[in-house]
């Protein structure tokens, strides 16, 4: 499939085109949803991670590292380690990545929010990982693979992962505005900030981190990786060994409508912020005091 992409634009006025592999769109991610390691697959220090992801983290932009190049520095060498410990576990081969070339790869980026901030900029929030520019160009959705979040400290609001809304397939890929409920019971998957916690979750779940259920306040810092297979984000530079303002474009964090939250054990309900797009969304159940899932009535 080619579509004009105005992104790809270099110094002429003339659009470029851009060409799809619409095997992304038939992926497949594993039989499990959202899965959990106590230490990320590299064996590279956490402090020296740590180090890495705060000085990551000022650049406020994604970074794309190809799937076979050759790391010089411990975000690029902690991205690559994430993006082939998924692979292997979901059966890809080095032979079958290399067969792929340029469209495989891992986008990084570090997410830091201080214990200082208003609680409302202390998350993050409800959406869907996708190619940011593809979308804004060419009304094209494509969902990374595999979305990770690896935390690099004990404090900050939780990760919340749903299992539906996912949005509805068409010829063209997803529909960006056609959310679909498959079936009245979803789940709802939280994972609390724990020092060398590994999560990974399925690249076309809805998903976001609300400041409201934080457990305690201090700096929340985590290293964040997509797993992209047939497709690299147009927006994407190459991630390097300093930060720059060229990298793609992080989800939007502004407040949207709210999603009525209701803590486990009876405590007075809060409102999470939340896209127009999810409003049919009313009520979840979770327990703060621990990593787990519980369930989401539509």
């Amino acid at each position: 499939m080619r579509r004009p992409a105005a992104a790809l634009r270099k110094e002429s006025d003339s659009e470029s085109e851009l060409e799809i592999d619409t095997r992304v769109w038939r992926l497949r991610r594993g039989a499990d949803l959202v899965q959990a390691w106590k230490r990320p697959p590299s064996k590279i220090e956490l402090q020296e991670l740590a180090a890495a992801a705060r000085k990551l983290s000022k650049g406020a932009c994604s970074y794309w590292i190809p799937a076979f190049a050759q790391p010089t520095t411990p975000v690029q060498r902690f991205a690559l380690d994430v993006f082939h410990f998924h692979c292997r576990r979901l059966g890809w081969t080095p032979k079958r990545l290399k067969a792929l070339g340029k469209n495989a790869g891992a986008e990084v980026w570090a997410q830091r929010r201080s214990g200082k901030e208003r609680q409302e900029r202390r998350g993050m929030n409800w959406h869907f990982d996708k190619d940011e520019d593809l979308l804004d160009d060419c009304e094209l959705v494509v969902h990374p693979l595999i979305g990770t979040a690896t935390y690099l400290s004990d404090a900050g609001a939780p990760l919340m992962v749903f299992s539906q809304p996912t949005l509805q397939m068409s010829e063209d890929g997803p529909l960006y505005h056609e959310p679909r409920l498959r079936r009245r019971q979803s789940d709802a998957f939280v994972a609390f900030p724990q020092k060398a916690l590994h999560v990974a979750f399925s690249g076309q779940l809805l998903h976001g981190v609300p400041g409201v259920l934080e457990h305690s306040r201090g700096e929340r810092l985590a290293l964040l990786v997509n797993v992209w297979l047939h497709h690299r984000p147009i927006g994407l530079e190459r991630c390097g060994a300093e930060p720059t303002e060229r990298g793609g474009r992080l989800p939007n964090n502004s407040p949207g409508r709210s999603l009525c939250f209701r803590p486990k054990r009876g405590s007075e309900t809060v409102s999470l912020p939340m896209t127009s797009l999810f409003s049919h969304l009313r009520c979840v159940q979770v327990n703060r005091s621990k990593h787990g899932h519980n369930g989401c009535q539509s």
